[in-house]
């Protein structure tokens, strides 16, 4: 896809969720469609500067990213699982993505599943560690699980524990990206025993 293409989507996103911005009188709102234009743009600079030539389904995948990672962020307080299958989905979306790029390289199978798992495992202990230094610096309860008070006023009580949450969360982004690398050397051997 001609990068003039993805300028086209990446803009026509920007107007369509900026539209959005305005139909809400809620901050928080803006501040998650902003942090969600702002890792788009991030992601397109990347694809542009680098050269990745990322494909439309590339864009799709972090679009689905981004969306259910600060799009719907309220829905961390209001269901106590979203967060786990978020850890559980995402670390594939971004295997799918590592993948591209380094499929580009004259490397066995093996080892581009290797520096994809390691890649995206790397990321997510990057981002738990973030969690933890913000929430020490401004108590913003990123760690943990805590769901909205039944009065639904803004109190929050903790349904997982800070640590019992992290260590929940790196276990099932092992797994997601785990899957990956299984389905894809299962592929892989399928289509050496069977189509080749």
């Amino acid at each position: 896809m001609e990068y003039k293409h993805k300028r086209r989507i990446v803009a026509g996103l920007f107007l369509f969720l900026f539209l959005i911005l305005y139909l809400f009188d809620n901050l928080s709102t803006p501040v998650r469609v902003l942090g969600f234009l702002f890792g788009l743009a991030i992601f397109y600079a990347l694809d542009h500067m680098f050269e990745i030539e990322f494909e439309l389904k590339h864009y799709l995948y972090m679009i689905l990213i981004l969306a259910m990672g600060i799009l719907f962020a309220p829905l961390y307080s209001i269901y106590s699982f979203y967060d786990k299958v978020l850890h559980l989905i995402m670390p594939i979306f971004a295997c799918l993505l590592m993948f591209h790029i380094v499929d580009k390289k004259n490397l066995t199978l093996s080892w581009k599943l290797l520096i994809t798992f390691m890649f995206v495992i790397s990321f997510l202990s990057i981002h738990e560690m973030g969690e933890y230094l913000i929430d020490i610096v401004w108590d913003m309860r990123l760690q943990g699980v805590y769901i909205r008070d039944v009065s639904g006023l803004e109190k929050l009580n903790l349904v997982i524990s800070r640590i019992d949450d992290t260590m929940i969360d790196m276990i099932l982004g092992v797994v997601g990206a785990l899957s990956f690398v299984v389905s894809k050397i299962s592929v892989h051997f399928f289509r050496k025993r069977f189509i080749a």
